[in-house]
């Protein structure tokens, strides 16, 4: 799971040193590393979003003097639609307003350490739940990329071309090991080729031989594997549209 990277953000220094110390032994009890950064006010949070700074989870107060925590999420929200945003605050009437910006949870001060830990680790279950990102590590960074966003893997010689609507990445890695890393999240991928795995809700359009992505690619199925993919692909469309 790597590194959690976590923002607290609070005007109080007593609330943000409170929370830090119990994040941290919360994180060391449950052998997570945690990577902790603290803000006094949401827009020195805002900034650092802006800027290109990822949180998985974000300790965010709602009653703060210059920035209100609610509009501080606002922003965030433009430029993170994923992190996880966790509301601290003292009055329970702020929880409605809030809704907007999708927070995770709501704690309310003061904070003990059960309702802390229930919290963290309900947080970090959702994180590592598999829905979330495909992780992987490429010239000595950690990235990320949400799977759902994913359209297809394409593996050429040694190399993993991950591709999304709006771009690609790559990395060094085989689609065997990546396929099965995929199988414990709640997405489905299609090994419809050799070289090809293809993210199932992305797929537009199949015919027998090849499928067409969501960004009009047209991938081939190879021979060997076109009855299985067209079985696979009706059992998924009889569940897809009972679900929808």
């Amino acid at each position: 799971m790597g590194m959690l990277n976590i923002a607290i953000c609070d005007d109080d220094i007593q609330t943000t040193g409170q929370l830090e110390m119990l994040i941290q032994n919360i994180a060391k009890n449950n052998f997570i590393d945690a990577d902790i950064e603290v803000f006094w006010n949401g827009e020195s949070l805002t900034d650092a979003v802006a800027a290109g700074d990822s949180f998985d989870i974000i300790y965010l107060d709602i009653e703060m003097d210059k920035e209100d925590g609610i509009s501080a999420a606002k922003k965030i929200r433009i430029y993170d639609k994923n992190v996880l945003i966790i509301y601290v605050t003292s009055h329970e009437n702020h929880m409605k307003e809030s809704f907007a910006v999708r927070p995770f949870q709501f704690l309310v001060k003061p904070v003990n350490e059960n309702q802390m830990e229930a919290c963290f680790k309900a947080a970090y279950e959702d994180i590592c739940s598999g829905d979330f990102y495909f992780r992987y590590s490429y010239q000595r960074m950690n990235h990320k990329v949400l799977i759902r966003d994913i359209l297809y893997f394409e593996s050429n010689k040694r190399k993993v071309f991950i591709v999304t609507g709006e771009e690609t990445f790559e990395l060094y890695g085989k689609l065997n090991e990546i396929e099965n890393s995929l199988k414990a999240c709640k997405v489905s991928f299609l090994r419809v080729h050799q070289s090809f795995l293809v993210n199932y809700k992305h797929v537009k359009g199949q015919s027998y031989d090849f499928v067409v992505m969501d960004n009009g690619k047209k991938i081939s199925i190879s021979e060997d594997r076109r009855k299985m993919i067209s079985e696979q692909y009706c059992s998924m469309e009889d569940t897809y549209y009972v679900d929808e």
